[in-house]
């Protein structure tokens, strides 16, 4: 037995005896109601302080573990925790990223989503798959590199943020890094495998941007509506009804959804993986009266799109297109569409032939019991590795889980899975942490 056999034994040692801690980590996260209060339809007010308890909670548990503990508030009451443990010096730093955030709880199967139930091998309870299972892994793996006395090079960072779910990047992820919390890499461990598999590894996810557009129509009584409309009338000298025109807008959008199946692509992608997405109309006159034309309409899109390109060039391409559009309607073209543009996530794209992806490979590749990965995959969805590759640091995405239980009504995690995931960033620490040669091989 080699010197890093032995160590890695210590270490999965180290996983199994601290297991049951780690779900009791696991349950007592669940029970703080830390739901993202940006979240639509949320009153903030229920919800004020539980991000930060559920930091709190988490900073308790790494402080034992030689962990030094900061924080980083910019937005008032919702403080990201920043653990950093400090390496011997000459290794390369990880940061392990998790957001505290959740969503909010649905009606399911349990009638308190914030009471964890174990039933069957899997731990029941709101953000127990998205993420609060990665809190508990990245806890575990820490605790046992601890336990089976191992010292990294470099500096084992975890960043436990709040706004993931509404895209709050400026309060959170990208908060840390500009606070100086910055790393040579990192690992966030989201859900990323729908079961029977486990622990895929993604290394790239499309950007999103989160809009609206208002059109402006003329109020009038609905019995006008022939004049509006009909040849002979007066058109809109006597009313212009809203929804007319954002229909007229909708079809120019998906006129460039259907374009963008041929113009937009990447090999990560399946054909036609970018989207315009409308999610929500609305249009009144101030109150919810059908006898009236309608002076306003508000389409409410989510869209996606591929690595290389940017928020800045998807905004102007939309912009331009619709006031392309527009110029060919009388009404619309001396009342502009409205643009509100909300929050948007960079597209995340970690080169899978780098270092970085070959040494966080070679450390969920090792693991025995599992099948071996050739290459990362595309992720399912965004995460906070987006905002690490947007300021050029390398990260991943690879945790437990099912990808397609986040967000459902009785999320859940197989509690053996937060284990394996632990043992997957104990050994992506010790292959990235340490002294580096260009001839040194990686620990398997």
């Amino acid at each position: 037995m080699t010197d890093l056999d032995g160590t890695l034994a210590a270490i999965d040692a180290a996983i199994t005896a601290g297991a049951a801690d780690a779900q009791q980590l696991l349950v007592d996260l669940v029970a703080v109601r830390s739901v993202n209060p940006r979240q639509p339809g949320v009153d903030g007010a229920d919800y004020e302080g539980g991000e930060r308890r559920a930091n709190q909670i988490l900073a308790e548990a790494l402080g034992p573990l030689g962990f030094d503990l900061n924080w980083v508030e910019v937005a008032e009451g919702r403080p990201n925790l920043v653990a950093v443990r400090p390496g011997a010096g000459g290794g390369r730093s990880l940061a392990l990223n998790g957001h505290i955030d959740t969503v909010a709880p649905q009606r399911g199967r349990f009638d308190d989503p914030w009471t964890a139930v174990v039933e069957d091998g899997y731990l029941y309870g709101l953000g127990a798959t998205d993420m609060k299972a990665g809190h508990a892994a990245m806890w575990l793996a820490a605790k046992a590199l601890r336990d089976a006395g191992v010292t990294l090079d470099g500096d084992l960072h975890i960043h436990s943020v709040v706004g993931e779910e509404t895209m709050s990047h400026e309060i959170g992820t990208t908060a840390v890094l500009e606070a100086g919390f910055r790393v040579d890499g990192a690992l966030v461990p989201e859900p990323t495998s729908p079961e029977p598999r486990v622990l895929d590894v993604s290394n790239v996810a499309a950007g999103n941007y989160l809009f609206s557009l208002t059109v402006r129509g003329k109020s009038a009584h609905w019995a006008a509506r022939n004049l509006a409309i009909r040849a002979g009338g007066t058109g809109d000298a006597i009313g212009v009804n809203a929804i007319d025109k954002a229909f007229y807008v909708y079809q120019a959008m998906r006129q460039l959804e259907e374009q963008w199946a041929f113009s937009k692509s990447h090999p990560a992608f399946p054909p036609g993986a970018f989207i315009i997405h409308p999610g929500v109309l609305r249009a009144d006159v101030g109150v919810e009266a059908a006898p009236f034309f309608p002076d306003r309409a508000r389409i409410d899109y989510l869209l996606s799109f591929p690595p290389g390109n940017t928020s800045e060039q998807i905004r102007r391409e939309i912009e331009h297109h619709i006031r392309t559009a527009s110029d060919l309607d009388p009404w619309l073209r001396e009342h502009p569409v409205e643009f509100t543009w909300t929050d948007t996530w960079p597209p995340a794209y970690t080169d899978p032939d780098s270092e970085f992806t070959r040494q966080m490979l070679a450390a969920r590749n090792g693991l025995t019991g599992i099948d071996a990965l050739a290459a990362p995959v595309t992720a399912a969805a965004q995460s906070d590795a987006n905002f690490y590759e947007a300021q050029g640091i390398p990260a991943l995405v690879c945790g437990p889980g099912d990808v397609r239980r986040a967000h459902a009504a009785d999320e859940r995690v197989r509690l053996e899975n937060i284990a394996v995931s632990a043992a997957f960033i104990a050994r992506a620490a010790l292959n990235w942490c340490r002294r580096t040669s260009p001839s040194s091989p990686a620990p398997r």
